[in-house]
């Protein structure tokens, strides 16, 4: 699981199995939003519920290496001291429960998509898809050009969204 923090993050990408994208938000967009969930802004309130969102979404991922709840706490608390983009990142809800978000924040000043995460028996309903283009929107709303993301080479979900939602590769980190 990542850390979603400044520092976590950019170590964290460093590691040769991630690769960098970029999201022209100047270019046109197909929010293709899901009809289920209530999308949101997200709130400091919402700590605890994105850490066991996080949790559950990574468990069992390419990207877990075997996290507890107090560490993705923490990772969601480093990301709120971080220079989150709280206008930004949204989460879905169902039933009263965060069930997918998007984490964004600033990286070396330019909005930056830290973290997706949906719960897994919500997975392949467009909840990612859906509070992704919430943000990219958000983001274009207040004139940022692009946006910038991370993945691990061979997390084919993320790999599938964010190309659909026409991210170019940068540069291979390997």
């Amino acid at each position: 699981m990542p850390a979603p923090a400044v520092t976590g993050t950019v170590i964290a990408m460093t590691q040769p199995d991630k690769r960098r994208y970029a999201i022209d938000l100047m270019a046109p967009l197909d929010p293709h939003r899901s009809t289920r969930g209530d999308i949101r802004p997200l709130a400091d309130d919402d700590r605890d519920s994105l850490a066991q969102l996080m949790l559950d979404a990574y468990a069992g991922t390419i990207d877990y290496e075997g996290e507890s709840i107090v560490e993705a706490r923490e990772a969601v608390d480093d990301w709120f001291s971080d220079a989150p983009l709280l206008g930004h990142s949204f989460g879905a809800e169902m039933d009263g429960h965060l069930v997918s978000a998007v984490l964004a924040m600033t990286l070396d000043d330019a909005p930056f998509i830290a973290i997706v995460m949906t719960a897994p028996e919500y997975k392949g309903n467009g909840l990612g898809r859906a509070v992704v283009a919430a943000s990219l929107e958000s983001l274009r709303k207040e004139h940022h050009g692009t946006v910038t993301l991370y993945t691990t080479e061979g997390n084919i979900p993320s790999e599938r969204l964010f190309a659909s939602l026409g991210a170019v590769e940068i540069a291979d980190l390997r």
